[in-house]
């Protein structure tokens, strides 16, 4: 793959992500390295989450299984061929923290924990 070829795949995958849903398997490999929050599919929306350290970081550790030690890391591994995700880049922590306690309050994801996010 040349690397005009690469470009047009990350461009590619931020606008599925952008404007709908892309594998998971596919979000990480093609995902923006930069922080930021992401919605997980599965028969509708399950989960949200912040990844500071990296959108792509993050799902390469779900599709992995190094996060599988918490119920909603499990849920995300089992059925990791099954999901897609979309995200949304964001430039601070803080940011990150606000829009997804949002999120959870305003999506209430049947995968979020239902405590300790005030």
């Amino acid at each position: 793959m040349g690397l005009l070829d690469a470009i047009g795949e990350i461009i590619k995958a931020a606008g599925k992500a952008a404007g709908g849903t892309v594998p998971l398997k596919e979000a990480a490999r093609s995902a923006p390295s930069g922080m930021g929050c992401y919605k997980i599919y599965w028969h509708g929306l399950k989960y949200v989450g912040k990844a500071e350290d990296g959108i792509r970081k993050r799902f390469v550790q779900y599709y992995n299984g190094t996060t599988a030690h918490y119920p909603s890391a499990i849920k995300i591994y089992e059925h990791r061929d099954e999901i897609t995700v979309s995200w949304l880049v964001l430039n601070s922590p803080q940011e990150c923290r606000k829009t997804e306690k949002e999120w959870i309050e305003r999506y209430d994801p049947e995968w979020n924990e239902r405590s300790g996010w005030n």
